[in-house]
């Protein structure tokens, strides 16, 4: 039998799937669909796809696939092999890739973008929760308390190269054995982008990657009009609703400049659970350990980086709506689209976003 959540998993990403294909296709003169390759694959504990223009780029897309999932098994926190993985289990740290260690700066910057909100050196406490369980469980009250010190903690991790390194291998130091990173709210974009990258570098002119939730287009598309995407409706009372019964709340149009352009949507309904009455869902607040309380059930966010999107996405759900509304409307780059717990809809004012009827 499928794992219920493996089973929502793949229909919310088929769900993406058709939504894209259903408007986001070029188009070519005469009415004639253009040629395309295709490939598909269950990395990042997701099913992901990735789409060309173009015939004959089935082994392009299979080597972006590689590199994903090389990707994974260095970042990943459940990997014990992983940089993340040898980093948690040590006692006072250990050696990293070179772009493990960019990662780790980019996730000391959301932190502070964040007001501390977005915490990668939530391991400890994320560690205890596992929303992907056949039975998922409430982690006891202690625990989460005892690790909540560990929280908060990058004045005691240091990242540093190493003086004539052969492999360009980085030193990622902890002052307490007890602090875990968890890239999770930034990996999966930094590893769309390298994707969408490893494509353009060979000669992609346009292309659809969608990574669980982070999609990317590459180039624009060839009649002139804009990439669509859906944005899934996250209403309450559909959590746990099989994506077919589920519809979406409207559709982002975006251009992507000559480069690439992404879109990541970040839910509070994506990953949850009911206890004792009580819905738990995954986005945690490093003040509490706890599932954070806000007024969005999702935050979409487009912009030219699928990392930053993905950072944040995520921080938007945890600042709420008032100060995440002015904290995308002040950057140059970057627009959204935030479903509140009332079913209302914010939006910055230079996005191009339609109402489903």
């Amino acid at each position: 039998m499928i794992h219920k959540h493996l089973k929502k998993t793949i229909a919310v990403l088929l769900l993406a799937m058709l939504i894209i294909s259903q408007t986001a296709c070029t188009g070519q003169s005469g009415g004639q669909q253009a040629q395309t390759s295709f490939g598909e694959d269950w990395l990042l504990n997701t099913y992901c796809y990735i789409q060309t223009f173009e015939a004959g780029q089935e082994d392009l897309i299979r080597e972006a696939f590689a590199l994903a999932r090389n990707y994974e098994n260095q970042l990943s926190r459940t990997i014990a092999s992983s940089d993340i993985g040898r980093f948690n289990a040590s006692q006072g740290g250990c050696t990293v890739q070179e772009d493990t260690a960019k990662l780790l700066g980019d996730c000391r910057n959301a932190w502070e973008l964040s007001d501390h909100m977005l915490d990668a050196t939530m391991g400890a406490v994320t560690s205890l929760w596992d929303f992907s369980a056949e039975d998922p469980q409430v982690p006891d009250a202690a625990d989460i308390t005892e690790r909540l010190q560990y929280v908060g903690a990058w004045d005691r991790v240091t990242v540093s190269p190493r003086e004539g390194d052969p492999d360009g291998l980085w030193e990622a130091h902890k002052d307490d054995e007890g602090i875990m990173l968890d890239l999770g709210a930034v990996a999966k974009g930094y590893i769309a982008d390298r994707a969408a990258q490893l494509l353009y570098e060979n000669g992609v002119q346009r292309a659809i990657l969608n990574f669980g939730g982070n999609v990317v287009f590459l180039g624009e598309k060839e009649d002139g009009s804009p990439w669509a995407c859906g944005i899934e409706d996250p209403s309450e009372g559909q959590a746990e609703a099989l994506i077919q019964e589920r519809g979406t709340v409207g559709t982002v149009s975006c251009y992507s400049q000559g480069g690439a352009v992404s879109v990541v949507t970040s839910g509070t309904y994506e990953r949850c659970f009911v206890s004792d009455g009580v819905t738990y869902h995954h986005v945690l607040d490093p003040r509490t350990g706890y599932p954070v309380e806000t007024d969005l059930l999702s935050a979409t966010v487009i912009g030219p980086s699928s990392e930053t999107c993905d950072i944040l996405s995520t921080t938007c759900l945890l600042l709420g709506s008032g100060k995440a509304l002015p904290l995308i409307a002040g950057m140059e780059s970057c627009e959204a689209v935030f479903i509140l717990t009332d079913g209302s809809i914010l939006q910055t004012d230079g996005v191009s976003f339609s109402v489903s009827q």
